[in-house]
Formats: structure tokens, sequence, C-alpha cells
């Protein structure tokens, strides 16, 4: 038979598993310290965050949100990561700006590679700008491409993509701290214009691609105008090739006061003025008016002339015949008065 336990055997049996059990406890709460977050802490803060931003009409919704067992997964990320980044600074403010504008904010930086450059740069934009700017970061693989720049560049990669959607992404891309420069100056459609042309534009030499920039940037509004009279006039072909642009920089105030650039007969890209331009079609023109003059107009000028000449030596030849019959007359008149014939007499 089994001998009953003593109730003294039993307690310090029981003391010496919750030593055990506080002692693993313990262990466990200074590796996570270690490591730079409390694991049971961080989503409490969230969670508080969540429920806040609903509030108290809103209690069913934060409990749906917060059943969701997705939601709980973006949730423990976001603030895992945050944790690693900053510590519990960094998991406070996640929790504010959860709090402020809501769980798009958990989703806007789970769809990021890092947590809290986005979460400086969202603070650092005006608070109407705030929602689109979650939606974009949240929006697949775009929102990560927005989120890199946004890490790279700060707030001025989401004031200028929020600004210039689509294309103020693209100056970002290509030109870094330039096209976040360059797209405060520029209205939406000359920024479309100038993204089309990004890509060629960034494979240019250094010292080119500084100088259609600068160009860009001194006068957006007649680059903007060359650029799309060149794709109208040359469809299919490139305009910031090494070649075109050599032609352009070279002559840039022709360029920008309305000339243009052709391609000869070899396709060597050539600038032309606006009165060779218009007078391209006026000089077409011209040869066909001259044309017509010489194997036309002048002929029958010329027979025209030599009618006219022949017309005026027949009338005059006939006008002095009659002339010479009235004198004649006259005269044979004259003599019958004076010397009268035989008859007569």
């Amino acid at each position: 038979m089994m001998k009953p336990i003593n109730a003294l055997s039993f307690l310090r049996c029981y003391v010496v598993i919750a030593t055990l059990v506080v002692a693993l406890a313990m262990v466990r709460h200074r590796e996570a310290v270690a490591s730079g977050w409390v694991a049971s802490s961080i989503p409490t803060s969230v969670v508080k965050a969540v429920a806040k931003y609903f509030g108290k009409e809103g209690a069913e919704q934060a409990s749906e949100f917060l059943a969701k067992n997705a939601s709980k997964e973006v949730m423990e990320r976001v603030a895992t990561i945050a944790a690693r980044e900053g510590g519990e600074e960094a998991v406070e403010q996640v929790a504010k700006l959860t709090a402020k504008h809501g769980p798009e904010v958990l989703f806007a930086l789970d769809n990021t590679a890092t947590i809290l450059p986005v979460a400086k740069a969202l603070q650092e934009l005006p608070e109407s700008q705030v929602r689109t700017a979650l939606a974009k970061l949240a929006a697949g693989e775009s929102g990560k491409t927005l989120g890199a720049a946004v890490t790279r560049f700060g707030s001025k990669a989401l004031a200028t993509e929020l600004k210039h959607p689509g294309a103020g992404l693209v100056l970002l891309k290509h030109f870094g701290d330039e096209g976040a420069e360059l797209a405060t100056r520029m209205s939406s459609d000359q920024a479309i214009v100038v993204a089309r042309h990004a890509d060629e534009i960034a494979a240019l030499p250094t010292a080119q691609r500084s100088g259609v920039l600068s160009l860009i940037r001194n006068d957006t509004e007649k680059v903007v105008a060359f650029a799309g009279r060149f794709v109208e006039a040359n469809p299919g072909k490139t305009l910031f090739t090494v070649a075109t642009t050599t032609v352009i920089l070279a002559e840039p105030e022709r360029i920008l006061g309305g000339d243009e650039v052709v391609f000869d007969a070899d396709g060597n890209p050539i600038v032309v003025s606006k009165s060779g331009l218009v007078g391209r079609s006026i000089e077409s023109t011209g040869k066909a008016a001259e044309h017509l003059s010489n194997h036309f107009l002048q002929p029958l000028f010329y027979a025209a002339l030599a009618f006219a000449g022949t017309f005026a030596a027949l009338w005059m030849a006939l006008k002095l015949w009659h002339t010479h019959k009235r004198e004649k007359q006259k005269t044979e008149q004259t003599l019958l008065r004076n010397f009268p014939s035989e008859d007569e007499a």
C-alpha cells in the first residue's frame, strides 16, 4: 500500500516546482529583453491601439478585426520588426499611428521591408494625405516599391507619389532626390511626359544626364512641349539617345525657342529652325510654284506678251494706213478744188 502523502512534503514539492517555473520564466524574460522586445507586452499595446481607434461605438468592429487570424499575424509581424528596429519605443510609435489612423497602418507597414523610416514618413505627412499614403503602401508590389523609396528618400517619396500618382515613383526611381525636386516644380501632365522618357535619360552618360535634368529643371514647360512635338513628329523614335542629346545640349536656346530635331537621310539628328521646319512645307510649295511658273506661267506670259506686241503693231499699222488714206483723200480733194479738171472748167 502507498503511504499517504504528508502535507509538509507536498508543500515542499510545490515550492520547488513553483521556483523552477519562475526561474524558467525569468530566463525567457531576460532572453526576450536581450533580443529587444517582450512578446507578451507588444501585441497588447497594438491591440489597445486598435480598440482605441474604433472606440466604444466600434467595439464590435474591433473584436471582429482582432479575432481574425490574419490580423493577429499582421500585428505580430509588425510588432516584432518594429521592436527589432527600435525596441519598445518603435512599437509605441506604431501603436500611436494605429490609434490615430486605424488598422490600415498595420497592413501598410506589414508590406514594407523596414518599419521605422516609413512610420516616421507617415508622421511627417499632412493628416489629409495619410489615408491615401497608407492605401498606396499596402498595395502589393507597387506598395513594396514605394516603401523601399520611402526608406531611402523619406517623406518626400510619399509626397512625390501622392502629387503625381505613378509618375512620381518613376521620377524617384530613376533620379532620386533630383526626381523629387523636379516633381515639386511640375504639373501632373508634365511629370507624366518626363516619366515616359525617364529610362532614356537615366541611361545617358552622367554629363548628358545632368544636362538634360538641368534643362528640365530650368524650363520645364518648353522642354515638355519639345518632347511632345518630337514624339508626334517621330513615332517610334527615341528622343534622348546619346546622338540626339548631343545635338539638344549643343543648341538648347534653339530647342527651347521652338526649333525641332529631325533626322537626315543617314538617320543623323539635326536641328531645324522654325522657318526651316515650317519652310519645309513652304519650300515644297515654293518649288511647286517655281515649277508652275517656269513651265507654265512664264511661257504663257511670253506668249501673251508676243500676242499683245503683234496686236499693237498691227493696230498701229492699220491706224497709220487709215491716217495715210485720209490724208491722201484730203490731198486729192484739195488738188481738185485748186486745179479743176477741163470738164468742170
